[in-house]
């Protein structure tokens, strides 16, 4: 099975190179077809495969934006999935440290860490740090650390909501993998294992009662991806649903408690008892961009290799189609809130309504990486000069 997993990420980064990459993501892996065999293995999902770059310490914002407030950040390397939204401002962490900052871009919270790979996963004002493929998590509550804790094996990928409740996929004896869940007070409440599928990606939903369980595997010389709709209360899963030939970026909880899907190929919204599923195709273009939040779902889709010409879709929490435009440029980063989205182009900021009226245009700076957007009138870019706030 080693010798799979170097084979599925040789492929995967193939894959990446051959096609414009979406947000995580996840983020954040990707599946191999050879021929008449696919041999699929886990590796986490790493969105930062999606939008890879980095940001460099202590540089200085070079372009004509004067934000409303900036931060370096410390360390060398931040991957965009890695720096998060938090009611009391922003997360990230970077290869070397993990800070937090208020709402003005000032460290409010800060500490080194030793994670290889590392990833943060937030909610509210709860976040669980991991290194992707170590055995260590720590969780941080506003501007605290409040724990720091071992899985005893390799942890694939986290979720914690904004109550404090976590779950941990990772590695399991006998077993593909598993996925555990633990109160705010770190106390084992659940456990479910996979014998047939990887699991590599995993959301909470807000009231700590169900998870969803993105998992891959090779049937038949086929890919195949499944989704695991859980209850701690039960033994079997409520739902379960198939994906021939896709490969599976993300699963995320809404705050209204259905659930998204994102592959390469569609989208969907799962309902919350996971009696319904709403598919939206993207009828043969290559998704460069989305983002889950604040109850919808927005997609970005060129109809060219290079990422240009694309079009903007914004799902509803059922999954309805409720927006759509069309640009010409190239999206490589987007976000939503309220009634509008705002997304990234060649160093460009561009704020529309979900109709895809124009409501702003700033230059921001080839350096620009990633937006997001926690309020209508405020967006926060990950440069590789640092972070900048932006007043809309």
């Amino acid at each position: 099975m080693e010798e799979d997993k170097y084979e599925y990420e040789s492929k995967r980064k193939r894959k990446e190179q051959e096609t414009v990459s979406p947000k995580k993501s996840s983020v954040l892996g990707v599946i191999v077809i050879i021929g008449v065999l696919i041999i699929a293995t886990v590796i986490f999902i790493n969105r930062d495969s999606f939008i890879p770059e980095n940001v460099e310490e202590n540089s200085s914002f070079s372009d004509s934006t004067k934000p409303s407030a900036a931060a370096d950040i410390t360390g060398s390397i931040i991957s965009e999935q890695n720096l998060n939204i938090k009611n009391s401002g922003l997360i990230y962490i970077s290869d070397t440290s993990i800070a937090c900052l208020n709402h003005n871009c000032e460290r409010s919270f800060f500490e080194k860490h030793t994670f290889t790979n590392p990833h943060i996963k937030s909610s509210g004002d709860y976040s669980i740090a991991f290194g992707e493929g170590g055995g260590s998590y720590r969780i941080i509550h506003d501007k605290h650390k409040v724990y720091e804790g071992t899985q005893g094996s390799s942890i694939v990928d986290c979720a914690i909501n904004e109550s404090g409740v976590y779950c941990i996929v990772s590695d399991k004896t006998g077993y593909l993998s598993s996925v555990s869940v633990y109160d705010k007070n770190n106390k084992f409440l659940y456990s479910y294992s996979f014998s047939d599928y990887y699991a590599i990606n995993v959301s909470i939903n807000k009231n700590g009662d169900k998870i969803i369980v993105g998992t891959v595997n090779s049937v038949d010389g086929r890919l195949v991806s499944k989704v695991y709709l859980l209850d701690i209360q039960r033994s079997d899963p409520i739902a379960l649903f198939t994906y021939q030939d896709q490969i599976l970026f993300d699963v995320e909880f809404m705050p209204g408690g259905n659930a998204a899907v994102i592959t390469d190929v569609m989208a969907s919204v799962i309902k919350s008892d996971g009696s319904k599923e709403q598919p939206y195709t993207y009828s043969s273009q290559i998704l460069t961009a989305y983002d889950v939040n604040k109850g919808n779902v927005v997609l970005s889709m060129s109809k060219s290799d290079d990422g240009r010409d694309c079009t903007v879709v914004t799902l509803d929490n059922e999954g309805h189609e409720i927006g759509r435009y069309s640009t010409e440029l190239k999206i490589t980063s987007i976000s939503t809130a309220a009634d509008r989205t705002a997304f990234l182009s060649e160093g460009t900021l561009i704020t529309n309504s979900i109709q895809g009226e124009l409501i702003a245009s700033m230059e921001i700076g080839m350096d620009a990486k990633s937006v997001l957007l926690p309020q209508s009138k405020t967006a926060y870019i990950l440069c590789v000069s640092g972070i900048k706030k932006v007043t809309l």
